[in-house]
């Protein structure tokens, strides 16, 4: 009898497990992965013949396998076991890091040059119009150029670094580029970086600002007058996502003053708020990231309590979310604009935002390199200033344009 035993206890495993996976409902979205399942697909004669059906279905299964959640990451734990330094994509690191892996040949050299150029006109521009001073360009670098100290393996020398060489040797004031991780490094043994996700956390935020702050004349306060609050405890964001392996949860903290006094309109009244953070909706997400400024969001209008009349436009892509409220007290208001979440022109926001003062462009190096909508900073000077000098009548038009400008465009971050 027992050597029918094992072959008794692998049916009813193997049945046992079937069931589930037909009995259990689909899930549609992996909040583990973050990504959507394949659902059940509709079979057709056609799609059987191309075999598109047979694909689906084998995903269908996958996707959709009883307690598939628990099985990835048992699997990626057995990984970790067993001295596997790296998982789809991921660094193992010290410390319970997750670090994303780069290699040059992850990019596109003609989109770089094409970014690189597009970016380079759009700072001279500027520059010329504002003013050298008013127009920053900030770099912020990923873990795998900043946590060395992290890795115990690196397969490959990797340097983010050297595309912002390439924007600084386009442009005419070469010292408002900064790469920011020269700063970064020198804070490398502190929680500047979320283990479990690709952003950086409110604390490297901060260090960025005090280098803003520097690069504009100013001092930043000091880290001890603000109040940090940890609001979510819970967090595992994008490297867990890609790699499973168990690490522990990140904190995600906000630093405050008492002082800061905001009124926050997103794209056009989509969604407002008197705060920079959206706990609710971040709670209700496995993405507590979405914290600061809810979900990325094509245009972001910020009004402070400051009284001074300088008004900052931001380019920016999602690591910029939690350094803008330290500039609460800087800027009478404050436009964020996320290119790949709009299709306005940058001439189309200038004319709508002809009191324009500043401009700081704050981009990850990767997210920099890969991104296929740095074209719409395309703008000539004179384009920059007809578009600063044109009736309230244009204005009005071009604002109406707007009704779905900010439609059909995909999460990408």
């Amino acid at each position: 009898m027992r050597k029918y035993l094992s072959v008794i206890v692998f049916l009813c495993v193997i049945f046992g497990f079937t069931i589930g996976s037909a009995v259990v409902p689909s899930k549609k979205f992996s909040e583990m992965e973050k990504r959507n399942l394949q659902q059940k697909p509709k079979v057709s004669v056609s799609s059987v013949v191309k075999g598109s059906y047979q694909k689906k279905y084998e995903k269908y299964l996958s996707d959709q396998f009883f307690l598939r959640d628990k099985w990835v990451n048992i699997y990626a734990q057995l990984e970790k076991n067993t001295g596997k330094k790296e998982i789809n994509n991921v660094y193992i690191g010290k410390d319970d890091y997750l670090i994303e892996k780069y290699s040059e040949r992850d990019f596109d050299d003609e989109l770089q040059k094409m970014n690189v150029k597009n970016l380079a006109s759009f700072l001279d521009v500027c520059s010329e119009e504002l003013g050298k001073s008013n127009v920053t360009c900030m770099f912020v670098p990923s873990k795998i150029d900043v946590l060395r100290n992290k890795l115990s393996v690196l397969e490959e020398d990797y340097d983010g670094s050297k595309i912002v060489e390439r924007v600084r040797s386009k442009v005419k004031n070469k010292d408002r580029v900064v790469n920011l991780a020269d700063v970064l490094k020198k804070r490398s043994n502190e929680y500047i970086y979320y283990r479990s996700d690709h952003h950086w956390t409110t604390l490297g935020a901060y260090y960025a600002y005090q280098e803003y702050e520097k690069l504009n004349g100013r001092t930043a306060p000091a880290l001890k007058e603000y109040k940090q609050k940890v609001v979510f405890d819970d967090f595992l964001g994008t490297t867990y996502s890609k790699s499973h392996v168990p690490v522990k949860k990140d904190e995600v903290t906000t630093f405050s003053r008492g002082d800061e006094k905001v009124s926050i309109n997103g794209n056009n009244g989509e969604f407002t708020s008197n705060s920079f953070y959206f706990e609710d909706v971040a709670k209700k997400s496995s993405d507590r990231y979405q914290l600061f400024f809810s979900k990325n969001t094509g245009k972001i209008e910020v009004t402070t309590s400051a009284k001074n009349n300088k008004v900052l436009l931001v380019l920016k892509d999602s690591y910029a979310n939690c350094f803008i409220p330290f500039l609460s007290n800087e800027y009478s208001k404050i436009i964020m604009i996320d290119c790949r979440y709009t299709k306005m022109k940058m001439k189309q926001i200038f004319r709508q935002y002809p009191e324009i003062t500043n401009v700081l462009v704050m981009y990850n190096i990767e997210k920099f390199r890969k991104d296929t909508h740095i074209s719409s900073l395309q703008m000539s000077l004179d384009e920059l200033k007809a578009a600063r000098t044109k009736t309230n009548d244009k204005d009005k038009k071009d604002k109406d344009s707007e009704e779905d400008i900010f439609s059909g465009l995909v999460s990408l971050d």
